[in-house]
């Protein structure tokens, strides 16, 4: 399903649904007559295409730890 603004998530064939893709303008107006796909940016993947580099900078955050706090659902 394409959403309103003519804009398809990156991967999926066109009439795919993609109910969880959501796009919103900040500009009312401003993607009249735009079409397309939109692609993932490639900083996002910077952990899978360095993982050494990547483990050496997560390594200099102190180990996170999991709590559970009053009032928290899950």
């Amino acid at each position: 399903m394409l959403n309103r603004t003519g804009i398809r998530y990156h991967g999926l064939p066109e009439g795919a649904d993609t109910s969880f893709f959501l796009c919103k303008e900040l500009i009312p107006g401003y993607l009249d007559g735009i079409t397309g796909e939109y692609a993932i940016p490639k900083g996002y993947f910077v952990g899978v295409e360095n993982p050494g580099e990547f483990a050496a900078y997560e390594a200099e955050f102190p180990q996170k730890e999991k709590l559970t706090l009053p009032g928290q659902l899950i």
